[in-house]
């Protein structure tokens, strides 16, 4: 019997057809997934299966006493109370049956046997509906979903994040007989995912529909997909690896079937034209007709075809970047690392729970960030671009046009030229990059990208808000990049699909493992361990992994001592001597500040002159290497001119003292 089916249904917003004759069922026990480019009409196919708004055609019939449950996107506006006590609100049908009992049991003392037979199947249903271990399960889905720790906080105080989950752990405490669920995946770290998906699979006989670009999630728990084409919907067997399958076999044979069709139908209408008028003018009608009557077949719908190529600056070497043990953080260490190195041509996945350090990471060794202890040096030829998650350069009211001007420094023909590989065509180089939908953000974030020529993309969540065609032409683009690649994810499949090296950070420590996501999850299921790594900085007399001997010096504050030969990191750097007691040479600590006492005025106005030329020219340096988006090298310059200012007063200082002197 259906616990949910949908006939014929069509929706409409104003003259847009959104869909049409969309028709499945859903049986109890059926796990299906709902997928299709952003736009098409998921969410309000949801709505209308959960009777939140009416179809404009067919209809939609749920079995009678089943129980739904709605997971929107956006939840809990209103909600009070504390998280704990609004977990704790749900179940509702639990309580129904608790007052039942309730109300059943001063009538236990007359010993009537129907009472005692109601009591009874009372309590079967309490039990078996979990009821007696209703407070074990608010615990276990509050910790697997990441709520434990803010049990006590008022629902009104949570991010937009945690009130998702808060929702999401609600309905699956409601228990109800059919799930419902719009992006649930959204928000939730590798844990909580994983949490979520045994959750689902443990409960064999939960039917659920759910809208999800969690490729690996749906291959997990779904056992059949729905996919938006054409303004309606094709049902396939299997999760997502076996609908992407599947629908590649049934358009190669679709678009060979229409090329065919094709080939004879072009025959036909030549065979029409010769004899349309002579002797065989009669067999020319006779194909006419039949010609007319042939249902014509659709060729595949192909997306519009994409020149996206990220090219690879030239690297003089096999490493991009190395570092020593780092401690990165802001006022304290939030993740320690044993020594790094990014080789040429790696694809590195940084791995972990929400809050972890991820992004602290890798804007550190991009030098976004100071490390608080050891330092990142790259190679002198290191290119590096940098993504960040939020892509807050990609807002406001400026033109796609003038966003990749303004970071790569194009004259307005070339950089037409290369939006339009990007697939921005015509007017849409005009739009406004604060109205760009997820996957034009997506676009625009790899052309300004690929007009750096970096030898190292560094890339946090690169997957967030975009679809799965975007995913897929995202991971097309980055498995043709010949330079190395770092980035942060939560997208498992695409983890998979493009690491060589995982780098896990488990209780504040980042690990390392050889091979993609399948490998690191066979490794753990066989219960092995991840090494630790060294954590401190090797002895004078050893080398870590490629880096240059460093010795860390106890007791120093960023920014003290000399910096390290090589490094380019920050102010994170530790120098192989113990800080100066010289108050000057302290300040300065290195060649372009180290100031000497020198004889004579005019020597004195000499070096002044050349040192400001020299200022003059670093501070053009740092403009144009600004522009290339080359992070580490702009942090190692400015620093440089940073400390030759301070150079300069001191010589100013100097000079004035002579000049004092001399009067």
């Amino acid at each position: 019997m259906s616990v949910l089916s949908v006939q014929a249904v069509a929706k409409r917003f104003g003259e847009r057809l959104v869909f049409h004759d969309v028709s499945f069922r859903l049986a109890h026990g059926d796990r299906v997934g709902l997928i299709g480019p952003n736009g098409v009409g998921k969410t309000t196919l949801l709505h209308i299966a959960a009777g939140l708004e009416a179809p404009d055609a067919g209809n939609v019939a749920i079995a009678r006493g089943t129980r739904i449950g709605f997971l929107e996107q956006e939840l809990l506006g209103a909600a009070e109370g504390t998280v704990a006590e609004h977990a704790r609100g749900a179940a509702t049908h639990l309580r129904e049956i608790e007052a039942e009992l309730r109300a059943l049991e001063p009538e236990l003392a007359t010993g009537e046997a129907g009472v005692l037979e109601r009591y009874a199947d009372t309590q079967h249903r309490f039990e078996h509906a979990g009821g007696y271990d209703f407070d074990a399960t608010v615990g276990r889905v509050l910790g697997g979903l990441g709520l434990a720790e803010l049990s006590d906080r008022e629902v009104r105080t949570l991010s937009g994040g945690e009130r998702t989950r808060l929702g999401l752990a609600r309905l699956l405490l409601d228990d109800p007989d059919l799930l419902l669920l719009d992006e649930p995946t959204n928000h939730l770290d590798v844990a909580a995912l994983e949490w979520l998906e045994r959750f689902l699979l443990e409960r064999g006989d939960e039917t659920f529909l759910v809208v999800s670009h969690d490729r690996w999630f749906l291959d997990r728990v779904t056992t059949r997909t729905l996919s938006f084409e054409r303004e309606s919907v094709v049902e396939y067997r299997g999760g997502y690896s076996a609908y992407a399958r599947q629908r590649a076999e049934r358009e190669a044979a679709t678009e060979k079937a229409a090329s065919r069709q094709a080939e004879e139908i072009a025959r036909t209408e030549e065979f029409i034209r010769r004899y349309g008028a002579g002797q065989r003018s009669k067999e020319a009608r006779g194909r006419a007709k039949k010609l007319a009557r042939v249902e014509r077949i659709a060729a595949p719908e192909t997306g519009p075809r994409h020149g996206w190529r990220l090219e690879a600056a030239h690297l003089a070497g096999d490493t991009v970047v190395n570092a020593t043990p780092l401690a990165v953080g802001y006022d304290h260490p939030i993740v320690r690392t044993g020594s790094l190195r990014i080789a040429r041509g790696a694809r590195i996945a940084v791995v972990g729970p929400n809050g972890a350090g991820k992004t602290t990471l890798v804007r550190t060794i991009v030098g976004d960030l100071p490390a608080l202890e050891g330092y990142v040096s790259s190679a002198p030829t290191a290119r590096v671009a940098f993504l960040a998650q939020a892509q807050s350069e990609l807002a406001g009211d400026e033109t796609v046009l003038d966003s990749l001007r303004g970071a790569s420094g194009l004259d307005e023909p070339a950089a037409r030229d290369l939006l339009a590989r990007f697939l921005f065509r015509g007017d849409d180089v005009f739009k406004e990059v604060g109205v760009l939908s997820g996957g034009e953000r997506s676009r625009l974030a790899l052309a300004r990208l690929s007009a750096r020529h970096a030898n190292l993309l560094v890339l946090d969540e690169p997957t967030n808000h975009l679809d799965l065609t975007a995913r897929e032409q995202l991971e097309s683009v980055l498995l043709d990049f010949e330079g190395a690649l770092l980035f942060v994810s939560h997208d498992r499949y695409f983890i998979d699909k493009l690491a060589t090296e995982v780098w896990p950070i488990e209780s504040g420590v980042l690990k390392r493992f050889e091979g993609n996501w399948t490998g690191l999850q066979r490794l753990r299921a066989s219960g092995a361990e991840l090494p630790m790594p060294r954590l401190e900085a090797p002895a004078a007399g050893g080398t870590a992994e490629g880096i240059s001997r460093d010795v860390r010096v106890p007791g120093t504050r960023r920014g003290q001592g000399a910096r390290p030969p090589g490094a380019r990191g920050g102010q994170g750097a530790r120098s192989e001597r113990p800080p100066s007691r010289d108050r000057t040479r302290g300040r300065a600590g290195t060649r372009a500040s180290a100031v000497r006492r020198v004889e004579g005025l005019s020597a004195l106005e000499a070096r002044i002159s050349a040192m400001e030329l020299q200022l003059r020219q670093l501070s053009e340096k740092v403009s144009q290497i600004a522009q290339s988006g080359n992070y580490l090298e702009t942090r190692r310059i400015g620093e440089e001119h940073a400390q030759l200012e301070r150079s300069l007063r001191e010589l100013y200082e100097e000079w004035a003292k002579q000049s004092e002197a001399s009067e």
